[in-house]
């Protein structure tokens, strides 16, 4: 189980291996991402998931 101010996940000890390298091959490729880039990204998903969800303002 792991969380942050973003939510919470839980994963099945059966897959916690292949979740782990996941996780570490996103943080490779992020590694190489400036902040002012990673923050545009993250707030177009946060944008286009309010916006499918409804959430118009």
């Amino acid at each position: 189980m792991v969380a942050d101010e973003e939510g919470v996940v839980v994963v099945p000890r059966d897959r916690q291996e292949e979740v782990l390298d996941a996780a570490r091959a996103k943080l490779a490729k992020e590694a190489d991402e400036s902040l002012d880039a990673w923050e545009e990204a993250h707030r177009t998903r946060i944008d286009a998931i309010l916006r499918d969800g409804g959430f118009d303002g």
